[in-house]
């Protein structure tokens, strides 16, 4: 995300955006010139110049606003930089191969694009706006007086280089309100998840203290962001201050030796204060945008290309092995693999101790964590370490994920080149009764709000899924303890007949049910 992709977005409403600020800002210079005169006509009662430079002021400020509410509405050009940048990010996180939390992504395309927007590209027209301002200005004051203008020049140093002084501070606030709202959505995402579980056991009190507790670190970001922000507005305002004292005493000096016209007592402090506005205007802009550099680079970073394509050398897996696998926890804890060879098309029942990891150990081989130490290798059929295609790796969860969307396009994942399949895996994980229940079979649109399907149904979806997909490895976390024992029965045989290799972990498996597979596996917890 940077400002060289943001013109690129519409080249030509770019330049003329800012030709407009250009000229809007000098217009209003311009017509603080014309009121000098017009002060000055007063003064002498020339009613023919009072009317001409009353015309020229109104022509000159209805112009100005004119172009300015002109601007303010073709600034939606942002819009469409801000939607290309989600669409970026969003590929992206599918493509990284990472497991990002919600919340974090939640952040980024929320809080993350409207910071950079108000702190960076909220300015950027702003910018040339008051730049003319203040350029115009110090032209028009060197037209009525050198000595003037070298003040204002001297003022204007000053008030450039004291805000530099908490630039830093700026960027550091900025910074951290990103990383304070990522963690209040992220404890939102925890907590709230189990909402039904804290109302079960009355724990409210906890609820509501830890969420008072990340609110106030958001709130108190804000705070600091906005303290720096004042700051930097009190010191250029004092310098402005300053400023203008100087240059209506020396006006003042000049018009009594007749060195200037009368007019431009007031015209002078009009343009002093709108050379230090302008410089203002700018330095606070440029340091707002500042601010805004590491948090644009963290999302340029997320929203870097990735591409995706056959040279990748990624191949089907059909078994793997894991080698010295461990994971360590933040609060000490570690669990530690046996190192396991799985065969292509072995079907293994993973069973173990409670905390085990059994479920972890999915999470491992998926690339959902990351290990501590140790490492899972896939093998082809030959045997050979291959960069696995993780695409034809089947997963079914305790909790299967469901997407919006008919019951149909939950099973092939939206792959129309999949439809003709949905049939015969519909009847293979013994789904075929339930889809007769819903009116429109098939095609029952799922509601993920109301959840108008059981939880033994949403594991059969899953499960023709894998199957539809034609996965070569196929992971089930409990995936059939939602459904009864004979459908269970039925779906296992047709699963373990599969040429698939299947790894199942199960608790309440009878003697018959763990003979159907080839061997089983089990975990201990030290």
């Amino acid at each position: 995300m940077n400002f060289k992709d943001f013109i690129k977005t519409n080249y030509f409403r770019f330049i003329y955006m800012n030709i407009l600020s250009v000229i809007s800002g000098a217009a209003v210079i311009g017509a603080g010139y014309v009121q000098m005169y017009f002060l000055t006509d007063v003064k002498n009662k020339d009613w023919r110049g009072i009317l001409v430079t009353v015309l020229l002021m109104g022509l000159l400020y209805i112009g100005t606003q004119g172009m300015i509410y002109y601007i303010q509405f073709e600034i939606r050009i942002q819009e469409e930089y801000n939607q290309q940048i989600r669409n970026k990010l969003a590929r992206h996180y599918f493509l990284d191969q990472r497991n990002h939390k919600v919340a974090d992504v939640q952040n980024r395309m929320t809080n993350d694009l409207e910071m950079v927007r108000t702190n960076f590209f909220d300015w950027y027209i702003i910018i040339p706006f008051y730049g003319a301002i203040f350029v115009s200005a110090l032209i028009a004051l060197l037209s009525i007086n050198w000595m003037i203008f070298l003040v204002s020049i001297v003022v204007d140093v000053i008030s450039y280089f004291i805000p530099k002084l908490i630039q830093k501070k700026m960027e550091q606030a900025t910074t951290n309100v990103s990383k304070q709202n990522k963690y209040y959505l992220d404890v939102l995402a925890k907590w709230f998840s189990g909402l039904e579980e804290l109302r079960r056991y009355f724990a409210g009190a906890k609820l509501f203290k830890i969420g008072e507790q990340a609110s106030n670190k958001v709130e108190n970001a804000h705070i600091k962001q906005t303290a720096a922000q004042q700051e930097l507005i009190v010191l250029s305002g004092f310098c402005n201050l300053v400023g203008q004292m100087l240059l209506l005493s020396l006006t003042a000096f000049f018009i009594t030796k007749n060195a200037i016209i009368f007019g431009a007592i007031m015209s002078v402090q009009n343009f002093a204060a709108n050379v230090s506005i302008g410089l203002q205007q700018v330095i606070e802009g440029l340091s707002f945008m500042k601010s805004s550099k590491e948090l644009m680079g963290e999302i340029s970073r997320d929203s870097s290309v990735i591409n995706k394509n056959e040279a990748d050398g990624e191949e089907p897996p059909l078994a793997f092995t894991t080698k010295n696998l461990s994971l360590n926890f933040p609060n000490g804890e570690k669990l530690t693999f046996p190192d396991i060879n799985v065969k292509p098309g072995e079907k293994i029942l993973l069973s173990g101790d409670s905390g085990a990891g059994k479920s972890t150990l999915f999470k491992l081989i998926l690339g959902e964590l990351k290990a501590s130490t140790g490492k899972v290798e896939f093998q082809n059929a030959t045997g050979d370490t291959i960069i696995p295609d993780m695409s034809r790796i089947g997963y079914i969860p305790q909790d299967p994920n469901l997407f919006p969307g008919t019951i149909k396009e939950n099973i092939t994942m939206f792959n129309d080149q999949l439809d003709s399949r949905v049939e015969k895996t519909v009847n293979e994980v013994n789904f075929n009764k339930d889809i007769k229940k819903f009116k429109n079979g098939i095609n029952e649109e799922l509601d993920l709000d109301k959840i108008n399907i059981s939880g033994g149904q949403r594991q059969k979806i899953v499960l023709a899924r894998a199957k539809s997909h034609d996965s070569d490895i196929i992971l089930i976390d409990e995936g059939t303890s939602a459904i009864d024992q004979k459908a269970t029965m039925n779906i296992l045989e047709k699963l373990l007949n599969s040429k698939a290799t299947i790894v199942f972990i199960a608790h309440n498996f009878n003697e018959h049910m763990r003979q159907m597979f080839d061997r089983e596996i089990y975990l201990s917890k030290e």
